[in-house]
């Protein structure tokens, strides 16, 4: 099968033939049609954080997914080639034409998704999901301040704790004020032109805090005691949260079938919507990852050409 590999740390993808992933009793092999590009799997082939974020060399990119049964394990009962699927997992492969993954990380692709669509969510839905309900406990009537609202998880969390019933907060460039404000947000502050914590005067439960740095140190100052901070980018400070009596702790995504069958039935139902920023063929993987690149970095090009919330998706087959 074809597939996009990184040899050795730090070095370029390279389009290489390699041997179809064999199969499992338990696994499910999976004809992968579409992929998402995330900037984790560049830190990951950089080497950068490999004490933390190891992975096998050379490894095959690609941690969500969209495609279609292939096989089935011997002892996985209630899927049968053909069923259209999406997913995520922990130690990516997605960038190739075939992978196996467990029923534990799949869910059936919602029937009005484009396979394209269907890759661009199970990391960022899932993120934003576990952030706000298995992890920040938020429920209808409360209030959420969530810092980088515009971006791939920002965007799941403003819809689903909306849909949720509670208030949603928002940090993100004025640029996307009427974006986040059609997602659900009640209120959208410009990290630009006002410090959050000086014009948000009534203190929230839950701060959802895809930022990191000092925005979540300041963070503290717009919780209620009693209230949780949930991180993604670095962990939360134990002497904050215990100077301010709140809770905190960064979160990690642990891929779930059955949560993402959830946001699945939110997505069919129009709940929930998606968006897809760019699609690039699978040989043209090295290309997408210069552009997401680039778009982190405020001086980027990439930052002109497409807009900071849309995900990046690699079509393979």
């Amino acid at each position: 099968m074809k597939a996009v590999r990184v040899l050795e740390y730090g070095g370029p993808l390279v389009v290489d033939e390699v041997p179809t992933p064999k199969l499992a009793g338990d696994e499910l092999l999976v004809k992968v049609k579409s992929t998402a590009v995330n900037y984790l799997d560049l830190v990951k082939a950089s080497g950068a954080l490999r004490q933390i974020l190891p992975v096998d060399l050379p490894w095959i990119p690609g941690h969500e997914f969209s495609g279609v049964i292939e096989q089935v394990g011997r002892d996985v009962a209630g899927w049968a080639p053909g069923d259209a699927v999406f997913g995520a997992n922990e130690i990516g492969g997605a960038y190739a034409e075939y992978l196996t993954a467990t029923p534990a990380v799949l869910a059936k692709k919602p029937p009005n998704l484009s396979f394209e669509e269907a890759a661009s969510v199970p990391v960022a839905a899932q993120t934003a999901w576990q952030g706000l309900f298995t992890h920040g406990h938020l429920e209808k009537g409360q209030t959420i301040l969530i810092h980088g609202a515009a971006g791939a998880v920002g965007g799941y969390a403003v819809q689903l704790a909306s849909h949720a019933g509670a208030t949603v907060v928002a940090t993100a460039s004025g640029d996307d004020e009427a974006y986040v404000t059609a997602l659900g947000a009640s209120r959208v502050i410009d990290y630009r032109a006002a410090q959050f914590e000086n014009v948000q005067r009534e203190k929230v439960d839950v701060v959802l805090d895809l930022i990191g740095g000092e925005t979540q140190k300041r963070s503290f100052l717009v919780l209620k005691e009693g209230g949780r901070l949930v991180a993604t980018t670095q962990p939360v400070s134990p002497e904050e949260t215990a100077k301010h009596r709140v809770s905190g702790a960064m979160m990690r995504l642990g891929p779930s079938g059955e949560v993402l069958g959830k946001i699945g039935r939110q997505l069919e139902e129009g709940i929930l919507r998606p968006d897809v920023a760019s699609v690039y063929a699978l040989q043209d993987a090295a290309q997408a990852w210069k552009d997401i690149g680039a778009n982190r970095s405020p001086a980027g090009p990439g930052a002109a050409k497409r807009r900071a919330h849309g995900k990046l998706v690699l079509r393979v087959g």
